[in-house]
């Protein structure tokens, strides 16, 4: 392999590792969000207090929750 090829290959490695922990980040943070809902009966706003998730982030999580 080239050394072009084999830096596109680690380019692309390291790209799809990043892309994958901000997926598991916002599935883990997700399903916190459900648990604060389901067992401490919070809104989820307030879920999203008590894990201090950033006001610019909100918008996103109420969306997954809804969809």
């Amino acid at each position: 392999m080239c050394n072009l090829s084999k830096g596109v290959e680690e380019r692309g490695i390291a790209i799809g590792l990043e892309r994958g922990l901000e997926r598991g980040i916002e599935i883990t943070t997700l399903n916190a969000i459900r648990n604060l809902m389901e067992t401490l009966k919070l809104t989820e706003e307030q879920a999203m207090e008590v894990l201090k998730v950033p006001e610019e982030e909100k918008v996103k999580y109420a969306g997954m929750l809804k969809g």
